[in-house]
């Protein structure tokens, strides 16, 4: 149940007290989801990636989590929580997708790779509100290409 290499990511689930994320180097490839909450049984899941695990972050607005990969596919995914079935593989950068943040609005991520590129793209559902203009709050409304769903 533990990772195989060194972890590589680390992140606190915002929607589930004591969740936590972990992502494993290339010998490992795996998302491990920890309950930090029971010492007898730790590990809620897993997943193996396929890749090197470089970083992971929570969408704030539902229940999925992004991670970013190197070696070999150097890729994004997002994952929807907890079945751990992929809503959106991307692709775009040609070496290992080394930094990732989400944007304030949390609709938003930007992924910086070996490649030296930056690359910006709409994967999350913007924050709820009682707008009736939808992609009003979208930190890109009008990016095409960018948006994912």
């Amino acid at each position: 149940s533990e990772h195989t290499a060194a972890i590589k990511a680390i992140a606190w689930s915002p929607h589930q007290r004591g969740l936590l994320a972990s992502g494993g180097g290339t010998a490992d490839r795996c998302i491990r989801f920890w309950n930090t909450l029971n010492e007898e049984k730790p590990v809620v899941s897993c997943v193996d990636t396929g890749s090197q695990v470089c970083n992971l972050a929570w969408s704030s607005n539902c229940n999925e989590v992004v991670s970013t990969h190197g070696y070999s596919l150097n890729q994004i995914v997002v994952w929807k929580y907890p079945s751990m079935t992929k809503v959106a593989t991307l692709t775009g950068h040609t070496y290992r997708v080394l930094y990732l943040a989400v944007s304030p609005d949390g609709s938003t991520i930007v992924t910086g790779a070996g490649d030296e590129t930056l690359r910006f793209w709409q994967v999350f559902p913007g924050p709820r509100s009682s707008d009736k203009n939808p992609g009003h709050d979208l930190l890109f409304p009008q990016s095409p290409g960018s948006v994912v769903r």
